[in-house]
């Protein structure tokens, strides 16, 4: 069989309790390009380790740099950040995820995998390139 991606393995107990929330790159939202993920899972813990996703999109430049302060939080690893990003952000869409799903998600949005006491969590992690109509998508490990 061949796999397109990187394996990304996570076991309980997770570092980040709630979920650590990011994006994968901080950038405006575009109709016509971006950044995405196609995540194939093989193995989900008992409890947790769903994806939550944060209804959230910068498209203007000035609304992006009018949130820069909060938007800047999603790029460090750092518990007080991660504790105003919560408190700032609108409540996350979660996501339940198997083995066998298949999920696409923007990764210029906030998202986070819940944390998880037990168990192992396993997917396949590609990363796709939207730059414009024109030209194809690029499919990126």
């Amino acid at each position: 069989p061949r796999h397109a991606g990187l394996a990304r393995v996570m076991r309980g107990p997770t570092r980040w309790r709630d979920g650590f929330v990011h994006v994968d790159e901080l950038a405006p939202l575009r109709a016509d390009r971006g950044l995405f993920s196609a995540n194939v899972y093989l193995a989900t813990p008992p409890s947790g380790g769903h994806l939550e996703l944060w209804p959230v999109g910068f498209r203007s430049r000035w609304a992006f740099y009018a949130n820069a302060p909060t938007l800047s939080a999603l790029t460090v690893q750092d518990p007080d950040a991660q504790r105003r990003l919560r408190h700032r952000l609108p409540a996350p869409l979660p996501v339940a995820v198997h083995p066998g799903d298949l999920v696409l998600l923007c990764v210029q949005r906030p998202h986070a995998v819940a944390g998880f006491d037990a168990g192992v969590r396993v997917s396949l992690q590609s990363f796709l390139t939207h730059d414009g109509h024109a030209r194809p998508l690029v499919l990126e490990n």
